[in-house]
């Protein structure tokens, strides 16, 4: 009788992020790998800057997404 291996399926590092604009409350779903800076919508405060790898982030982070 063949043993069969379990296969692994590796998971992302990356995610998505909801971060909440510390000057008026926005919140804004953004990717925690950013290649560009994401701005606020509403008063175009710089929530994330990117870094080359992990994007600093300069708002209030919230929540980790799915």
């Amino acid at each position: 009788m063949v043993k069969k291996r379990k296969i692994l399926i590796p998971m992302p590092k990356s995610k998505f992020i909801l971060v909440k604009c510390p000057d008026c409350g926005n919140e804004q779903v953004t990717f925690d790998h950013a290649s560009i800076v994401v701005r606020c919508l509403v008063c175009g405060r710089e929530l994330v800057r990117p870094t080359g790898g992990k994007a600093e982030i300069l708002g209030i982070k919230v929540k980790e997404l799915e």
